[in-house]
């Protein structure tokens, strides 16, 4: 669930650090020759698809700003930044194919370009390369990689179960975000703290850190996806809600309002129609309030961290989450 950067670039990326752009520079380089190694185009081309495309790079940057708790700038924590991200690329790939999804980040997707057998197998071949990377990484990188990637797969199975489901609880819910989305954030903190050698206590605080922007980042993106901007985000107004994804703000409205709940389960999908109950329930107000909580609790971790330059960096990349929907 990433935004389109062809037009504006979003708050997030807008909240990184000037400083930090050569780091992200050598990732980017990395990206490119990794995903692009093979020589067939048929590999090589849907593989740097969507890597071509841009996108706002907040897991390898919160990876490189998490190693400034430490010593950064090693290559084994631009390695882990490279690998974390051609991860989370190569989940877009199957998103988009399991959700028969035509544009990302204001292109085609890889299967509406080049069939879904390619796009599949584009992002296993990601998979690889970014587990390639963090073998290569070695130390704790391919542990803590592999355990993030098999929490992903276990939050999609988990949110294919729910599907359709109005009735389902929000603890259920944010534990299927938890492992879906959250993850990724949580291991990219813990990854840049672990190459850079960061003490135990600042390990665990970015890694609480990282697990609550998670959280924040997916409400904002659920709140997006019924009142956000498509010409910032790259998405239809209600594509959660036609594919019947129910988030945060339709659970909250469903609990307060038994009749839409009703709606939804006879296969009622019009945003349009459905909106303005949605809001009178309360239920957007509300669930922007949890994004801020959540903020306020990554703000928290960040808060019993050594002062300095890169944690007030993490701080604003993200407040700049928030800005998304605040704007």
């Amino acid at each position: 669930m990433t935004f389109e950067q062809t037009s504006a670039p979003p708050a997030a990326a807008a909240a990184l650090p000037a400083w930090l752009s050569k780091d992200l520079e050598r990732v980017e380089d990395l990206l490119l020759a990794t995903a692009g190694a093979s020589a067939h185009p048929l590999v090589s081309e849907p593989s740097t698809h969507l890597i071509k495309a841009g996108g706002k790079r907040l897991r390898p940057a919160l990876v490189l700003l998490s190693a400034y708790s430490g010593q950064p700038g090693r290559h084994s924590t631009d390695l882990a930044a490279a690998a974390v991200e051609l991860v989370h690329i190569a989940t877009l790939y199957h998103d988009d194919v399991m959700d028969e999804t035509e544009t990302r980040r204001g292109v085609p997707t890889a299967h509406s370009k080049w069939g879904i057998e390619v796009a599949v197998l584009a992002g296993d071949f990601l998979f690889a390369c970014g587990s390639s990377l963090g073998a290569e990484a070695a130390g704790e990188v391919p542990g803590l990689l592999a355990r993030a990637i098999a929490e992903v797969c276990e939050g999609q199975i988990m949110e294919t179960a729910a599907l359709d489901d109005p009735a389902r609880s929000l603890d259920a819910y944010f534990e299927v975000i938890t492992r879906k989305t959250a993850s990724l954030f949580r291991a990219a903190c813990e990854l840049g703290a672990a190459t850079s050698g960061a003490d135990e206590m600042d390990r665990a605080r970015l890694s609480r850190y990282g697990l609550n922007v998670g959280l924040a980042f997916q409400v904002v993106d659920d709140l997006l996806d019924i009142v956000g901007d498509p010409r910032t985000t790259g998405k239809k107004l209600g594509t959660d809600l036609r594919k019947g994804v129910f988030t945060v703000p339709i659970l909250l409205a469903c609990e307060r309002d038994r009749s839409l709940a009703q709606r939804l389960d006879a296969g009622e999908r019009d945003l349009d129609v459905l909106l303005p109950e949605i809001v009178a329930t309360g239920a957007v107000a509300d669930a922007l309030e949890m994004a801020m909580s959540f903020t306020r609790r990554a703000h928290g971790a960040l808060g019993e961290i050594k002062t300095g330059e890169y944690a007030r960096s993490l701080g604003g990349l993200l407040d700049g989450v928030l800005a998304q929907i605040l704007k």
